[in-house]
């Protein structure tokens, strides 16, 4: 081949053809579809992926936000007896009795106050 590329003037009609200037040119273009072409297909995929992982990490989240949602639930609940507990009626008498010194009132102690009409209709309107 070398012998036949020497005897091949450089002003001959074979070396100018453009077909092969063309079938270069053909080429690189469908390089440049190919490289396109699977930039775009990577670009999809990472953005599938992408997807995924976010959905994974949105289902931990509402995992975890479930979870604290029940802890704070069973707190409320607690908060919620205790305050019954504080407030039942033998707990203050207790507290009354031990702490201010007060007692039950005897028969004579008990003051009966008589209301009037105008008055009874004026405090069931204020409830």
């Amino acid at each position: 081949m070398k012998y036949a590329a020497k005897m091949i003037p450089a002003f001959s009609a074979v070396r100018r053809q453009p077909v092969a200037e063309r079938s270069l040119e053909l080429r690189r273009r469908h390089i440049k579809q190919v490289v396109i072409l699977l930039a775009i297909v990577m670009g999809f995929a990472l953005l599938f992926v992408w997807t995924r992982v976010r959905v994974i990490q949105l289902g931990y989240e509402v995992s975890e936000l479930r979870k604290e949602t029940a802890d704070l639930t069973e707190q409320k609940d607690q908060l919620e007896a205790d305050v019954a507990t504080l407030r039942s009626p033998k707990r203050l008498e207790k507290i009354a009795r031990e702490h201010f010194g007060m007692r039950l009132p005897q028969g004579d102690e008990i003051v009966f106050v008589k209301q009037e009409i105008g008055e009874i209709a004026r405090s069931e309107e204020l409830k």
